[in-house]
């Protein structure tokens, strides 16, 4: 039996699962295993005094809880107590033969590393959502995106995955930097605002520096960011252009306005189906490679179009069923 193998028995004899044939097995595959004796001896012997002395404790009462035994329904006669009295001093003699064993794999499991688990945190299309980290950090999340981290956040780093579009504001700690990963890249902080852009159905990433410093780390380069300047990379090629901008139009979102550069009629309407949760169908497919430059009160899907028809008037709309046909 191997490490990986012993651990289960021994988490069902910690957490008093076990029943007396797996404590019997446990210890058979103990006494055959002079190895994973040894590696258990070592484990309690280089173990600090003061764990040592705890979970030598903890395995006593377990001991002694499990070593109560009662039986269930009435007595029945001098029969059923002294085998219940056997049934205790086998248990008993069982948990004692494994008391040492018990104690270093406790010390083994207590020091390795725990399972983390993930959280997320999703708007859906038409909704926005915030979020307010442990330590303090805020994230505002667009719709259709999600914010995903782990119950180690912030013990050695703070780590989080975004997945869609969202906007940070980072508590300073210098020794806990703020790290988001967006498909292959990473942007790292120490306390700073910023906005990211990273939806799954779109081909560019983008990232914007509102205040502070950030580094954008990708699979070809490291490039130190600062305030009003936006990225855009490219996920097919993995190359970046940099421009200077002004960073609160690209995330005025969170006040429901929204600022387009250069931008396809195609892409903008992405970015209105999710917001409004709508389809948006192109009758005519011309339109799609229209591009717009501009800045759009986002407080309702008319509004919206009234817009980009007065500045593209090849563009004509029609709201039926609650579909938007572009014709």
């Amino acid at each position: 039996m191997n490490k990986k193998n012993c651990l289960y028995p021994f988490e069902r004899y910690l957490s008093k699962e076990a029943s007396p044939e797996e404590i019997l097995q446990l210890k058979s595959f103990l006494e055959k295993d002079p190895m994973l004796n040894k590696w258990l001896e070592n484990e309690l012997r280089s173990s600090p005094e003061k764990v040592d002395s705890d979970i030598k404790t903890r395995m006593l009462e377990n001991i002694r809880r499990r070593t109560d035994y009662n039986t269930t329904g009435p007595a029945s006669g001098d029969k059923k107590k002294n085998a219940a009295k056997r049934y205790a001093a086998r248990i008993s003699n069982l948990a004692a033969a494994l008391l040492p064993l018990v104690a270093a794999l406790s010390i083994y499991l207590w020091l390795k590393p725990q399972k983390t688990e993930a959280f997320e945190v999703v708007a859906n299309k038409g909704e926005k959502a915030s979020l307010t980290l442990t330590e303090g950090s805020l994230v505002a999340i667009n719709s259709g995106s999600k914010i995903l981290y782990y119950t180690d956040y912030g013990q050695k780093d703070r780590f989080l995955k975004c997945e869609g579009e969202a906007y940070f504001e980072v508590k300073y700690h210098s020794d806990k930097p703020f790290i988001v990963a967006c498909g292959d890249i990473k942007i790292k902080v120490l306390g700073t605002s910023f906005g990211i852009k990273a939806y799954e159905n779109e081909n560019d990433i983008s990232i914007v520096l509102n205040s502070g410093k950030i580094q954008l780390i990708t699979p070809k380069e490291e490039i130190n960011m600062l305030p009003d300047e936006r990225i855009v990379y490219n996920k097919t090629t993995r190359n970046t252009s940099l421009a200077k901008v002004n960073a609160e139009d690209y995330t005025d979102w969170r006040q429901n306005r929204l600022r387009f550069e250069n931008e396809s009629l195609e892409t903008i309407m992405k970015t209105i189906s999710r917001m409004h949760n709508i389809d948006i169908v192109f009758e005519n497919p011309h339109l799609k490679n229209l591009q717009f430059t501009g800045t759009i009160d986002n407080t309702n899907i008319k509004n919206v179009l009234d817009v980009i028809k007065l500045t593209s008037p090849s563009m004509n709309y029609r709201l039926e069923d609650g579909i938007v046909y572009l014709l």
